[in-house]
């Protein structure tokens, strides 16, 4: 008896495993390689003055889609509301990455020596520090417009009462939505009158004074504009399917999962807004 059920054994461990390949996998693979491409591109070029990504890769996995792993750092250098330039350095700096350092610092780095007073400048400076609390204030209300768009989206047809009042909220938060952009647009129009009369100030001669500094950017909304842009790619990828991008930063990472009908209806003219509301967004 032994015998027989170690025959048995043996037999079955011996038969050769066979899996089912996925259909298209070499053009599946193919596109994964091009979105990854692309998408690496894209996002250098949006994020390079806020954030830098040093690694980006993506890889299919059958039956599910396609996951994009993003890492991204601080770039070494910022400037500050003023324009002023800030060094931000985060954990221990071995000797290696000290040249790399100082070769962008360098590069990034323009010297803005300012001939005014400081009185000269304080209205210019509550101007800006009312312009960040604004800005604050419209992402926050973009987030909770997402957060009520999508709850609108999961919502059954048959609950119109609850339809009807996430209805309403999102027609108010449009509204003060609407409202906060105006002010934020009449405020930048008095900072610039800000500027325009510090030509009129005497000045000693001076270098070019740096750049005023770019829109932060909103990463949820650079992200979803990329996958908008550049998802489609992905012809093979069933419309069941997702495309996932993993982002990592330092310790923590966010996922955000697009399905892949949504990639391809934003793709063809849908809102960008609309695919973020609907993707799955999770800290890992």
């Amino acid at each position: 008896m032994k015998t027989t059920l170690l025959s048995i054994l043996l037999l079955t461990t011996s038969l050769p495993l066979t899996a089912r390949s996925p259909d298209d996998l070499q053009d599946i693979l193919r596109e994964t390689r091009i979105v990854a491409d692309v998408l690496n591109s894209a996002l250098r070029q949006e994020l390079r003055k806020d954030l830098r990504v040093t690694q980006l890769d993506a890889q299919y996995l059958a039956a599910q889609g396609v996951l994009v792993s993003v890492k991204l750092n601080s770039p070494w250098l910022k400037f500050d509301e003023r324009g002023e330039p800030e060094f931000e350095f985060h954990g221990n700096i071995s000797l290696p990455e000290i040249p790399a350092m100082v070769n962008d610092i360098l590069n990034e780095l323009e010297i803005n020596m300012s001939p005014y007073e400081p009185e000269t400048l304080e209205d210019l400076r509550e101007l800006r520090e009312e312009q960040k609390q604004l800005r604050m204030d419209i992402r926050e209300s973009r987030s909770v417009l997402r957060t009520k768009r999508r709850e609108l989206v999961r919502t059954a047809s048959n609950e119109s009462h609850k339809r009807d009042t996430l209805e309403e909220e999102i027609q108010r938060l449009q509204d003060e939505l609407k409202l906060l952009e105006e002010q934020n647009g009449a405020l930048s129009d008095e900072i610039d009158s800000q500027y325009n009369a510090l030509k009129d100030v005497p000045a000693a001669p001076q270098p070019a004074r740096a750049p005023a500094p770019p829109e932060p950017v909103v990463l949820d909304d650079v992200l979803a504009q990329a996958v908008c842009d550049y998802g489609a790619t992905l012809k093979s990828l069933p419309d069941g399917q997702f495309l996932t991008l993993a982002v990592h930063r330092g310790k923590s990472t966010a996922y955000y999962a697009f399905r892949m009908d949504h990639v391809k209806t934003c793709n063809r003219g849908g809102r960008v807004d609309v695919l973020l509301d609907r993707a799955y967004q999770y800290q890992g």
